[in-house]
């Protein structure tokens, strides 16, 4: 029992090590580079909350998957996608130096299952493409009918590489989750009156949830209940 909480004091203690330069480094990159939200200019005012919840959800992660390969994985996509979504919320953007982390670890991780485990490498592949090529197709879509943007670029980018950490499967229940999740939550904005219907609702925190709901219930956790 005491090792247990020792250890997850460790990764707590770990995951804030880790979160905090990363926040730091993004405050950073916002004072010089200011980020336009609705018409203004507007600094991205990182939280402490940020660290904290990575912190919580490592310790999830390691009671789901104990010091694993997935542990590892899944550990470094919450750090970036916490700080995403909070972002997304903050400015309306998801940083494209984030979305560059996350392509070149995945770029990194695909190599190395390519090597090593051809048929996971080519998941991943396929995750690529078919995570960045849904959005995309979305995202042209409406900006054909509606001349306007429909999907943020900053969702297909980080629809893209999760796919390269994720693969295929994961990725194409993320993107069912994701419209789900953003359909209940839109409905409840605008019940609510919190929203109105030509308001702005950030889709990025949608797909964070998506994405976190595929870590800790995979598709292959979910054929089994099937």
């Amino acid at each position: 029992m005491m090792g247990s909480i020792i250890i997850n004091i460790l990764v707590a203690i770990l995951a804030l090590g880790i979160s905090c330069p990363m926040v730091a480094i993004m405050k950073r990159l916002s004072k010089e580079e200011k980020v336009f939200a609705k018409g203004f200019k507007e600094e991205i005012a990182f939280s402490p909350w940020v660290a904290i919840a990575t912190s919580f959800l490592w310790i999830a992660l390691l009671y789901v998957y104990g010091f694993s390969e997935l542990f590892v994985l899944y550990a470094f996509i919450s750090v970036i996608l916490i700080i995403d979504v909070y972002t997304d919320i903050k400015a309306q953007i998801i940083p494209n130096s984030l979305n560059m982390i996350l392509f070149i670890v995945g770029l990194i991780y695909l190599y190395i299952k390519l090597v090593f485990d051809i048929h996971c490498g080519i998941d991943l592949l396929l995750g690529f493409f078919v995570g960045g090529g849904i959005f995309a197709l979305i995202a042209l879509f409406a900006l054909l009918l509606y001349r306007k943007e429909g999907m943020g670029l900053g969702d297909v980018k980080l629809m893209g590489s999760l796919g390269l950490l994720l693969g295929a499967r994961n990725i194409f229940q993320i993107f069912v989750l994701s419209f789900a999740v953003g359909a209940i939550i839109s409905i409840f904005l605008l019940l609510t009156k919190r929203k109105k219907m030509d308001d702005y609702i950030p889709f990025g925190p949608f797909i964070v949830i998506a994405t976190m709901i595929t870590m800790f219930v995979p598709y292959t956790m979910i054929l089994k209940l099937v």
